[in-house]
């Protein structure tokens, strides 16, 4: 039987890294596009992934 993912992290850990990998992406998606100059492939992903972050926003909010 396959381990599901709260075998391998808590809730907790889950809901602080649903927001933090897409935020760390856009980031860095930012600093690609302000260092090398825009394109529409960095400034698409940069805006899925602070999308995909303000979406799970909340539920990181609620541990603290």
């Amino acid at each position: 039987m396959m381990p599901s993912l709260n075998d391998l992290m808590s809730p907790d850990m889950q809901k602080i890294a649903l927001f933090l990998v897409p935020t760390f992406a856009a980031v860095f998606a930012l600093v690609m596009n302000l260092s090398r100059g825009f394109s529409t492939i960095g400034t698409v992903v940069m805006v899925l992934c602070g999308l995909v972050a303000v979406y799970f926003a909340p539920q990181f909010f609620t541990l603290f």
